[in-house]
Parts: C-alpha cells; sequence; structure tokens
C-alpha cells in the first residue's frame, strides 16, 4: 500500500511538471513576441517628445538606508527627464539616515503643506533646498513601507507616483520609456519597469559605468533568477493583461487610481496587493484599465549576497504572496476578472505558491524510491525531464537577454551564466523551496514590514566591506 501510495504521488507530480511546463513554454512563446516588439521600439529610438511629457512625483520609502540613499537620489537628479520631484520619506530610521541626507544635500526645514488624503504615521518635519527643488524629505514616525508609500502619495503633486528603493539606480532615459504607455493609451494606470542586480557594477555619482557579473555565486543565481522572472514571466503576463505584480523597485502609478483605492495597505507584499486590489477595483465597477510592463525600462539594485539575507528576503516575499493571494481569493475562477481570474491567479496559487510543497514532495519520494531500491526508469526519466525543463528556461531567459540588451559582453560571462542554469536545479532552488516552505509553516509569525538585510555602498562595490542596513 505504501508503495501505491508512493506511485499515486510519483504520477501526480508528472502531470504536475507536464502541466506547469506547459504553461513556461506558453509565456515564452508570448514573451519571445513581445520582447520582439520592445527591441524594435528600442532601435527606432520610440521616445515622446517633451510637450507631451507627463510629471512624476518618484517616492523613495527608506528605513536605515545611510549606506545607499544618497547615492540613489543623485541617481535620480541626473534622469534625462523635464519634469519630476523626489520624496524621500525617512520612516523613523534609528541610523543616520536623515543626518547624511541634511548633511549632503544642504537641507532645511521648509513649510510644505501636507494634506493627509490617507491616514498616516505623524509626519515630524519636512526639509528641501532651494539649490535642489525638486527634492523633498519627509521626516515621520515609523509606520512601514506601505505607510511611508502613503505618506509619499499625500505629499506628491504629481499625476504619475514612482516607487522605488532606496538602493536603485534608475537608469537615464527609463522614465521616458516607462511613460509610454500612458500616453499610447489613456487607460493605463499602472507600469513596471525592468529590475536588474547591480552588485558586482561599477557605479559612480549615481551612474551606471559597467555592468559586469560578481564574484559572489550567491548574487549571480539571482541574476540568472531575475533573468527568468522579467524577461519571460512578467512580460508574457503584461501581453495577457493580467500582470499581478509591479514591482515595490520600479513602478510607475496614476495617483488618482492609488487615492481612489485608499492607498497602500499594510502588508507584506504590498506592490502586489495593490496591483492585486487595482484588478478587482476595476473590473468590478467595469472600468477600461491597462496594466504594462516595459522590458527596456531598468532599475539597478542590490540584492542579498549573505545566506541569512537571502533567506529572509524570500521567507518575506513567499509570505506576501500567500498574504495577497489568500486576500483576494475571492478572485479565483471567477470569470468576472478574465485573464487574471482564470488565468494568472490559478498560476500563483498552484505554481508560485504551492509549487515549493510539489517540489518538496518530489524530492522526498525519489529518496524513499531510492532507499527502499523501487526507483523505475520511468521515475528516473521524470525527474531527468524536471532537471532539464528547469535549465532550458533559465537557458531562454538568457537567450532573450543576449537577443535584446546584452547587458554581459564578455563570452566568459555569458558562458557561466548558461553552467548556471545548470548547477541552479542542484542547490540553489532547492534552496529556495526550503525558505518558500518555512514562509507558509510560519506565516502569521512571519508577517512583518521590514525586513533585515546587508548592503554595500555603490561607491565600494569593488570592495568586500559589507554594510549592514534594515529593509
Amino acid at each position: 500500500m505504501f508503495v501505491n501510495i508512493l506511485l499515486y504521488c510519483s504520477y501526480f507530480i508528472l502531470f504536475y511538471y507536464f502541466l506547469i511546463n506547459g504553461t513556461y513554454i506558453f509565456l515564452i512563446f508570448i514573451s519571445f513576441r513581445r520582447l520582439i516588439e520592445y527591441i524594435q521600439q528600442s532601435k527606432n529610438n520610440l521616445f515622446v517628445e517633451q510637450s507631451t511629457i507627463i510629471p512624476i512625483s518618484i517616492i523613495i520609502p527608506c528605513y536605515n538606508e545611510e549606506k545607499t540613499i544618497c547615492e540613489t537620489i543623485k541617481s535620480l537628479l541626473i534622469l534625462n527627464y523635464p519634469e519630476y520631484e523626489i520624496i524621500v520619506i525617512n520612516d523613523g530610521s534609528t541610523d543616520k539616515t536623515l543626518p547624511a541626507l541634511i548633511r549632503e544635500f544642504h537641507l532645511k526645514r521648509a513649510d510644505i503643506e501636507y494634506i493627509e488624503q490617507i491616514p498616516t504615521s505623524s509626519v515630524r518635519a519636512i526639509y528641501a533646498t532651494i539649490q535642489i527643488p525638486q527634492l523633498i524629505i519627509l521626516d515621520k514616525q515609523n509606520g512601514g513601507k506601505a505607510d511611508s508609500l502613503n505618506a509619499g502619495v499625500n505629499l506628491a503633486r504629481y499625476p504619475l507616483i514612482c516607487s522605488i528603493d532606496a538602493d536603485s539606480i534608475i537608469e537615464k532615459n527609463a522614465f521616458h520609456k516607462l511613460v509610454y504607455p500612458f500616453l499610447k493609451d489613456e487607460s493605463t494606470i499602472a507600469v513596471g519597469g525592468m529590475v536588474r542586480i547591480a552588485n558586482g557594477c561599477k557605479i559612480e555619482g549615481g551612474v551606471l559605468k559597467k555592468v559586469a557579473l560578481p564574484n559572489n555565486i550567491l548574487v549571480r543565481h539571482q541574476i540568472l533568477e531575475y533573468l527568468r522572472a522579467f524577461l519571460t514571466n512578467r512580460i508574457g503576463f503584461q501581453k495577457l493583461n493580467s500582470l499581478l505584480i509591479i514591482s515595490g523597485a520600479f513602478g510607475l502609478f496614476k495617483r488618482a487610481s492609488i487615492l481612489e483605492l485608499g492607498g497602500y495597505r499594510h502588508t507584506v507584499g504590498e506592490d502586489m496587493e495593490l496591483t492585486l486590489r487595482l484588478h478587482q477595483y476595476m473590473r468590478s465597477n467595469h472600468k477600461k484599465y491597462r496594466i504594462d510592463f516595459v522590458a527596456d525600462a531598468e532599475c539597478w539594485t542590490q540584492v542579498p549576497s549573505d545566506f541569512a539575507s537571502l533567506k529572509s528576503q524570500r521567507t518575506r516575499w513567499h509570505t506576501g504572496l500567500l498574504d495577497s493571494l489568500w486576500g483576494h481569493k475571492d478572485m479565483l475562477f471567477h470569470p468576472k476578472y478574465g485573464n487574471v481570474g482564470l488565468f494568472s491567479l490559478p498560476y500563483y496559487w498552484f505554481f508560485e505558491l504551492f509549487g515549493p510543497v510539489v517540489e518538496f514532495l518530489g524530492y522526498l519520494i525519489f529518496l524513499l524510491l531510492l532507499f527502499i531500491n523501487l526507483v523505475s526508469p520511468g521515475f528516473l526519466f521524470i525527474f531527468l525531464m524536471a532537471y532539464l525543463y528547469g535549465a532550458f528556461f533559465s537557458l531562454m531567459a538568457i537567450l532573450l537577454e543576449e537577443m535584446s540588451y546584452m547587458h554581459f559582453k564578455k563570452i566568459s560571462e555569458v558562458l557561466h551564466l548558461i553552467v548556471l542554469a545548470f548547477i541552479d536545479q542542484l542547490w540553489y532552488r532547492p534552496l529556495l523551496v526550503y525558505w518558500r516552505l518555512l514562509a507558509m509553516f510560519n506565516f502569521r509569525k512571519n508577517k512583518k514590514i521590514w525586513g533585515s538585510i546587508k548592503r554595500k555602498t555603490f561607491i565600494q562595490e569593488h570592495t568586500n566591506k559589507e554594510l549592514k542596513t534594515n529593509s
């Protein structure tokens, strides 16, 4: 009976892998066609005229980010965009974030009106400077990331809101590309950009000087992971107008839409929750809308370079995924929500949320069958196919990257990524499976707003000195 149960479980896993891999192939096919369009737009230099530019309010929530926040602001001050403001929300930092900002940009207290359209924690002071009129610093009591974003939305003057992380460098022409969908289709309410990894890159004065693979093997695996997520997954869902995540690291929203929904909610995954709520609200009220993604609008951000920080980040991400999906479970399989309810949400529920459970079950069954010497050629074939499919999708992501943007110009770097595509399945992915399972079992305990990771200052990216902050 025990053996029969194991065999039935193995058949279920076989069916599951066929289903998930078929979905991946479908998304890759869609992504490939859409990426060709992006490349064509880039070649034609398809930027909008300055007379039709929409002003943007850039909001940077930060908590203990003294090592990167000044460099991030410097990168924003040299953007090729005619009208924008930078709003930094200091969420009760306990380090020297605020003094560093005041000293670096010669800030003084300013009498700027703050209208609380969305309730937030108390605002302590607002700082500005005549020398940099587009820069505003709002200092408030600690309330979490969602609370900080809401404070920024309250203070913002412009119709488009861009949220970015405090350790990010935005490509100089990114906003021209990111704002284009709003001009092309007035029903667009949100647009996501491409998030890339800054670790190992040469960044000076807020400018990305050189892209290179870092020495850290953990970061290299994340580069491959980000390529898979953005170049296949998000482009495919965007094409179906069923994109569920506008990354909190780089996303553009209509301010009016955020206010209409009452702002960001206090959840672990506030970016995904807001995107889901936008879908739900617009479809429930029969409003025409579009949530878009632009692959060649790039933002470069730091990722964890040690196991403890990566574990903290991934358990937080999976907790946020579970929290967001559970909060909108009534949308699942509901035809009223179109592709969102019938395709995207089932994908995220069964492949992203419960995928780690099935993968762990597969590993466990394989070990049990191996232990009792019942590993059949058929099961070995299933296991091998699962491994090769995983490597295949990573290779496709590398191919799409090299066809489009070619950030890694050295043959040695591309070859290293190809080798990683095969190594990735052996240890990195099982490690993520384990952490995501932990997040599911500790869901209630992990519902916190800010997590702790280690960062490096951008100007010392070439050194081994690591500086710990909270994010």
